[in-house]
């Protein structure tokens, strides 16, 4: 019988220039699954993590960066993996980084850009990414209310208790 599992997230880091959103994309790097597709931050959830813990730790292993808003998605992904009888769902969060944020990409990686979300969207290889790029313009880039009631306070765990990098170990994904 199928199941039903959360095993991975995805994290939608943006930054904004004068007037423009900008958007990571990451290419996967030669010698990993899926070599040379564009890419949101994406990566596995550790046994015991939370999900907003994992999205956390992926962006720092994958970019470096530490952003310095976070939202979670009202939208998940649903995707069926025949190879494991699954059904999977897949949390979006989206995460605000400085403008002159510097990237540093780990080895899973071999190139990034920051771009505009019509661009972006041309660049990923899934459609699910694209819907995940509307759903950030609907739900955070609009602003208001839904904007305000999915983003990540202080209140509630962010920024002061995200974890720190060396709390987890390096994982390939």
């Amino acid at each position: 019988m199928p199941t039903i599992r959360c095993t991975h997230v995805e994290v939608y880091v943006f930054r904004r220039r004068s007037s423009r959103v900008e958007f990571l994309a990451l290419r996967r790097a030669a010698g990993s699954s899926l070599a040379g597709i564009w890419q949101p931050v994406t990566g596995k959830i550790d046994r015991g993590e939370s999900m907003l813990d994992a999205a956390v730790r992926e962006v720092r292993e994958e970019t470096g960066l530490l952003p310095r808003r976070w939202w979670a998605l009202e939208t998940t992904t649903v995707f069926t993996d025949p190879g494991s009888d699954s059904v999977l769902l897949l949390p979006l969060f989206v995460a605000e980084v400085e403008p002159r944020a510097v990237v540093t990409l780990s080895g899973e990686h071999d190139g990034h850009r920051f771009v505009a979300a019509r661009t972006a969207a041309r660049l990923y290889l899934w459609e699910a990414q694209r819907r995940g790029l509307e759903a950030v313009r609907r739900e955070v880039l609009r602003g208001g209310r839904l904007a305000a009631a999915l983003e990540i306070a202080p209140s509630r765990g962010h920024p002061r208790r995200l974890p720190h990098p060396s709390r987890h170990r390096a994982t390939s994904h």
